[in-house]
């Protein structure tokens, strides 16, 4: 895999940049025909409140499922409080043997067995303008580029615990909403709510 990144004036803010992944045609191929052979699967596995990357679904079907809940909210005379997550660099950390040890759990062996194949001793290096750089392993995160990723990464974080607030996902974008009558209320439950998330991210969801 050759990664290569958009130079700029200020070289200094790397982690600025957003790398391009330039993978094999065959490769991609690939990725296809598993997809569609384990598409059924997926779609029974992933929670219902995960629209990123799924048939007929998109983000404008969670911020409609959000402003109806809000305006439910308020016919009911009820506070709505919102906090909106992005998980930084989601992609690019996902840990390996944890993607591999989930899969093993939900998925067939053959396709736990191929993204093993796929993901194992993957090279990498970075051309920026006539500069390039050494080869390096990928140890942790999802090539760039690559349409196996986005399912990938959602059968990762599907197993986000439960929540007493209503969840909205995109992706690695999502929103924890909660209603009351006091604004005391709100915080304490989605401070509480934003603990277990976090607890649960940091020790590799």
């Amino acid at each position: 895999m050759i990664a290569v990144e958009k130079p700029g004036k200020d070289l200094a803010h790397a982690a600025s940049y957003c790398p391009i992944s330039l993978l094999s045609v065959c490769y991609k191929l690939l990725e296809h025909l598993a997809l569609q052979r384990i598409s059924p699967i997926v779609e029974d596995i992933l929670s219902t409140v995960q629209a990123g990357f799924r048939k007929d679904r998109s983000t404008c079907d969670q911020v409609a499922a959000l402003t109806s809940y809000i305006e439910s909210g308020f016919q009911q005379n009820l506070k709505t409080a919102v906090v909106f997550l992005d998980l930084s660099a989601a992609y690019d950390t996902v840990w390996h043997p944890g993607l591999l040890y989930k899969l093993s759990k939900n998925m067939p062996y053959w396709f736990t067995h191929l993204v093993d194949l796929l993901l194992r001793n993957r090279r990498f290096r970075v051309h920026m303008g006539s500069d390039v750089s050494s080869w390096r392993f990928q140890r942790n995160g999802l090539p760039q580029g690559s349409v196996r990723a986005p399912v990938l990464f959602n059968l990762y974080t599907n197993d986000l615990p439960v929540t007493h607030n209503r969840k909205f996902i995109y992706a690695d974008d999502m929103n924890l909403a909660a209603q009351s009558q006091y604004f005391s209320e709100l915080e304490c439950s989605l401070s509480a709510e934003l603990a277990r998330m976090s607890h649960t991210v940091d020790s590799g969801a």
